[in-house]
């Protein structure tokens, strides 16, 4: 089908740029850790186009609200009820009833245009790990739009009656919009999750779009157009290879994605023939679609532990690319007659989703053996006595017990425990397997017990290890008779394996030096979903736990066990018994040992020679 002279085939192939950066972020492409950027060029270009028609049509005084909503309600709410309704009632077949219900909850918040609101309420960062399994976590971009959409045009009408001259105008919504993203920067001091999910903290993208309105036209040589929109280019897929999750976000370096995208608007250069091509203006018209679709089927995915390897990602790309065509050729394209029907079916599904949670309605698909160990994790009894949790395993370096941690007994072997959570999961089980010794501890979430940090970013528990290297270790050497190192050496993802190599040879070096006894305990097994699932799905006959386990934590046992021979003690390859007596299994989550795996664990520990050699060098030590 022709475009009409007009159409706009820069902002169309910006919006094919930034849904592939989000979906190369999400399926955890290397390299595009910074495609979350996406989103912030989506917000311009919709808070542009919302000004030229707002604006366009206040100032002539031809502006209806009804048919204003008419078309946002038309252009939004039917493909994202059609996705959301297609997701809960494939869901309904095959999601154990915990995790399905969390699948609705989600899902009716999406349905209000709420789930920004929910989420920051009752969900983690964003950016952490456990969001993955959040069905319906990208509607929150769509719920921030949608608010806007509201409250925008009043503030416009409101602006156009208060300033009649141009100049006041723009320079009180250039104010506002600066405020908002002020106040972005403050609130992320306070509340990274308020700062990224709300409203008041975003609406400065969108408000960007407007600035972009009134600088329209402005360009008026080709070869300025032509640098201009370049350098908007530059600026958004820079922002792709440059920013990680770990950036404060919205903050200065928001600054990048959207000026970028506003240049690219201003510039209004559309001879770029690879933006011009049809691969790229088709993903550009089917992005609504195609952001929808391509979170779920990666959710989903990963539900079932089929994780993100190169070939997985080329078909969740090829699914979500047909699903998306599917949705947009035969749901977003579709005029409805009635905005009623929309309303309806909005309702509808919400109140589909309260009862099909309110009656546990899929249960009875399960088997009753199944269901209780998926909701294995439900039960838990807290942990801290396993882990000694807010004592000596803090997730800040300040809070660290070190009265009880770092204490020593004259009359007993010290021996000090130094690592992340896997160290802290052994807490418990060493104390009471080896009661002739007195243990120190100091672990803390997600850190590497090396000398110095391999970190690409500041890891907010590192000075934790650095007091312990740089301060007490070296002033209580001849106190410390021995020292155990652990980690999740294969969840360490963003530190290449020879540096993990590099720095535990460090540290050994470093005890070497001190002349003080040490051994590291080896990777324990990881699942690409969680244990008490694995279990609950051998019940369902669904397959066993050899497909589940995570390859690369195998790869990195092997890299430590071969390259560390005479300090590193195996706990991989042990025949491990998967689930007491009392139906507890030996692991609490996708890597975390329960007591009862740590006591296992324990036993193999004093049966390896390695360890026998370090605990008969504590002794005389």
């Amino acid at each position: 089908m022709a475009q009409p002279a007009n159409f706009r085939y820069d902002i169309n192939g910006l919006r094919a740029i930034a849904i592939l950066g989000v979906l190369l972020f999400h399926y955890k492409v290397a390299g595009f850790e910074g495609g979350f950027a996406g989103v912030d060029a989506f917000f311009v270009i919709s808070g542009y186009l919302m000004s030229r028609t707002v604006m366009g049509q206040v100032a002539k005084g031809s502006f209806i609200f009804i048919e204003y909503f008419t078309r946002r309600l038309q252009r939004i709410v039917p493909a994202l009820l059609f996705m959301i309704a297609v997701v809960c009632g494939a869901c309904f077949f095959f999601y154990f009833p915990n995790d399905y219900k969390a699948v609705l909850n989600n899902g009716s918040a999406s349905v209000l245009f709420m789930s920004n609101i929910y989420y920051w309420l009752n969900a983690p960062s964003y950016f952490d790990p456990s969001t993955d399994t959040n069905m319906f976590l990208h509607t929150w971009s769509l719920a921030a739009e949608w608010q806007f959409y509201i409250v925008y045009p009043f503030m416009l009408l409101l602006f156009n009656r208060l300033f009649k001259k141009v100049a006041v105008y723009r320079s009180v919504f250039t104010g506002l919009t600066v405020l908002s993203f002020v106040t972005a920067l403050v609130v992320w001091q306070y509340d990274g999750s308020a700062a990224f999910y709300l409203l008041p903290t975003r609406a400065w993208e969108m408000m960007a779009g407007g600035l972009a309105f009134f600088a329209e036209g402005r360009i008026k040589t080709i070869w300025a157009q032509r640098g201009t929109a370049i350098t908007g280019y530059g600026m958004v897929l820079a922002g792709y290879f440059i920013f990680d999750e770990q950036l404060p976000w919205p903050g200065f370096y928001t600054l990048v994605p959207v000026v970028g995208t506003l240049l690219i608007i201003i510039a209004n250069y559309n001879n770029f023939s690879v933006i011009k091509l049809g691969v790229f203006q088709f993903i550009g018209k089917i992005s609504y679609s195609l952001y929808l679709w391509h979170w779920p089927v990666y959710v989903i995915a990963q539900y079932y532990g089929l994780g993100t390897g190169w070939k997985m990602v080329l078909a969740y790309c090829a699914l979500s690319g047909i699903l998306a065509y599917l949705s947009y050729r035969y749901i977003e394209s579709i005029t409805f007659a009635k905005n009623r029907h929309i309303h309806f079916g909005a309702a509808a599904l919400f109140v589909v989703f309260f009862s099909l949670g309110y009656f546990n309605a899929n249960s009875a698909l399960f088997d009753p053996k199944a269901l209780k160990m998926a909701g294995y994790q439900l039960k838990l009894k807290p942990f801290q006595k396993q882990f000694m949790r807010g004592v000596c395993f803090v997730e800040d370096a300040k809070i660290l017990n070190k009265a009880t941690c770092l204490c020593f007994d004259d009359t007993k072997p010290n021996i000090l425990i130094i690592g992340d959570s896997h160290a802290a999961q052994f807490s418990q089980s060493l104390r009471e397997g080896f009661p002739g010794v007195h243990f120190l501890q100091a672990t803390a979430p997600a850190t590497l017990p090396t000398l110095t940090s391999y970190y690409s970013k500041k890891n907010n528990v590192r000075p934790l290890m650095d007091f312990m290297y740089d301060d007490f270790i070296p002033k209580n050497a001849a106190k410390i008779d021995g020292v155990v190192l652990t980690a999740n050496w294969a969840g360490q993802r963003i530190v290449a394996p020879e540096d993990i190599l590099k720095g535990l040879n460090e540290a050994l070096a470093y005890f070497k030096k001190h002349n003080i006894p040490v051994v590291v305990i080896g990777q324990t097994e990881r699942y690409t979903v969680p244990y008490p699932v694995v279990l609950a799905r051998n019940y369902t006959g669904e397959g066993g736990v050899i497909f589940y386990l995570e390859p690369y934590t195998q790869q990195i046992d092997a890299l430590l066990r071969n390259r560390l021979k005479g300090n590193y003690v195996e706990l991989m390859r042990r025949p491990y018994k998967r689930m007491s007596t009392q139906g507890e299994p030996y692991m609490r989550d996708k890597d975390h040992l329960t007591k009862f795996g740590a006591d296992q664990a324990v036993e193999w520990i004093k049966q390896d020679t390695v360890w026998q050699g370090f605990y008969n060098a504590t002794e005389k030590h």
